[in-house]
């Protein structure tokens, strides 16, 4: 039987990083109850999984997504806490994918010595064998799956549970967010609409990422205990066979590929298929792993050129003579864990030139953020400890200096000091002496601010405007820029 204590931590697992997502709060809305019901569907087995969301994304590749009901990855975790236990003892270190302590930075290392022993550091030629397994997910039989689990598996409840997910088909109940011009460019062998009988998992449950370390482990042992292989790294359906003899290699690839179509059904892609010298850099989980040092690949650099292309059309706007910088918050965030993401998975490679490069070529990063080689800050926001106005100003004046700068307070915008002068001249408007903690001080309505813009880029004046966010901080609200207006002569 199924306790309220296993679905308990199984729904904790799950809303791990993921509680503000609509599902996990329509759930929570209705938390305990929610949980009860579930509990009482897989007890008296009545529970069936629901409508799963289909969509489709076209990079890095092409694939079709069957993402699960928030109730359903309850019970994805609940398997997984009960099964991976005594998996995790059967697995084979080798093995990185999804699992505690593992991950592709972890494979790339391990990788890269193995590359210095089986070369003794670099002295010693050797080869390499890199395989894939066509299609992987949409090939894995359901029969065999089915009958692993079982083997490790001594509960009725749990191998009823494993049959009902694991024979479950989601393209018979879907929603698909998606549009028709993306669904149609993912070929037929990489959906599940058009599988064989008994064949395929969807890619993006955590049972599936599970499973398939369960069915590609009877290949593991047979590499390391049948072939005896010694430097063996798998990562999914990625693997690499390390061996000084280069027929040896061509021999392990035949036996492998018998191995799979007898036991497990599955078919090498020859197109992946490569053997060649260990020096020439081994291409494996987003790296060029070489003996004593990692590449990240083309593609990876590509990727974040075209995301930092988009981020900028976003933000700064060009005419012949000015620049307009935009400050969108969520933009701007959205740029900064991207970037801090990207440099996170660098800083596991030889790229200090690269990052430099890129840094050179999208100079308007330096107008949003401190630059440095292993992450970004953020500029555009100020410190959480200023407990006054007069902090404030203090801060953006020495961080744009030479704008003149608008202060959004309450429905008014105010410049002060020597910003205010030049305002008042400007505009016509008064100054008001000692005014909130400033010799001087001007101000204008909210509503007058499009015709003070237009003033200021009619005397081709360089300015910010700061705006309230409505959030408090120690002492005073809290304040952003908003837009920046910059003159190209200037």
């Amino acid at each position: 039987m199924f306790t309220f204590e296993q679905i308990y931590q199984a729904y904790w697992d799950c809303r791990k990083n993921k509680r503000n997502k609509p599902d996990a709060l329509v759930f929570e809305s209705n938390q305990e109850e929610n949980l009860i019901r579930l509990v009482e569907a897989l007890n008296n087995r009545s529970y069936q999984p629901a409508t799963s969301v289909c969509f489709y994304v076209d990079k890095p590749k092409g694939r079709e997504i069957f993402a699960a009901d928030f109730q359903d990855r309850i019970v994805h975790h609940l398997i997984y806490n009960e099964l991976a236990p005594t998996w995790e003892k059967i697995f084979i270190d080798q093995s990185f994918a999804c699992r505690p302590k593992k991950g592709t930075h972890r494979a790339a290392r391990v990788l890269q010595s193995y590359l210095r022993k089986i070369t003794r550091s670099g002295k010693k030629p050797a080869y390499y064998l890199k395989l894939d397994i066509k299609n992987f997910f949409m090939s894995i039989n359901k029969l065999i799956l089915y009958q692993m689990l079982c083997q490790k598996c001594k509960s009725d409840d749990l191998r009823w549970l494993l049959k009902v997910v694991i024979f479950h088909d989601p393209t018979m109940d879907y929603e698909l967010r998606s549009s028709k011009r993306l669904c149609a460019r993912i070929p037929r062998q990489k959906s599940l609409f058009y599988t064989m009988e008994n064949c395929g998992l969807p890619i993006g449950n955590l049972t599936s990422q599970f499973f398939a370390n369960v069915y590609l482990n009877a290949l593991d042992q047979f590499v390391k205990h049948v072939l005896k292989c010694r430097f063996y790294v798998r990562y999914v359906d990625d693997f690499i066979l390390l061996s000084t003899d280069k027929n040896q290699l061509l021999q392990w690839q035949q036996q492998i590929i018998q191995f799979l179509a007898d036991q497990l059904q599955l078919e090498i892609n020859p197109d992946a298929t490569k053997i060649d010298s260990i020096f020439n850099g081994v291409d494996f989980v987003g790296f060029i792993v070489r003996p004593f040092y990692l590449l990240c690949r083309r593609r990876v650099i590509g990727n974040l050129k075209t995301k930092l292309k988009q981020f900028k059309e976003m933000l700064v706007h060009q005419d012949q003579d000015k620049t307009i910088w935009h400050y969108d918050y969520q933009v701007l965030e959205q740029l900064l864990v991207t970037l801090n993401s990207y440099l996170g998975h660098f800083r596991h490679a030889r790229m200090r030139k690269m990052i430099i490069k890129i840094f050179k070529k999208f100079s308007f990063l330096n107008q949003y953020f401190y630059l440095y080689f292993r992450r970004v800050n953020r500029k555009y926001k100020s410190p959480n400890d200023f407990y006054n106005l007069k902090h404030q100003v203090r801060y953006f004046n020495k961080l744009y200096s030479g704008h003149l700068l608008l202060f959004q307070v309450g429905c008014y915008y105010e410049a002060y000091s020597k910003a205010a002068e030049h305002l008042a001249s400007l505009m016509n408007y008064q100054i008001k002496n000692k005014w909130r903690g400033f010799n001087q001080a001007c101000g204008f309505h909210q509503r007058f601010l499009k015709r003070v813009c237009l003033k200021l880029e009619e005397q081709k004046v360089t300015y910010v405007i700061i705006n309230q966010t409505g959030k408090y901080l120690t002492g005073t609200m809290e304040r952003i820029p908003y837009l920046r207006v910059e003159f190209n002569n200037k």
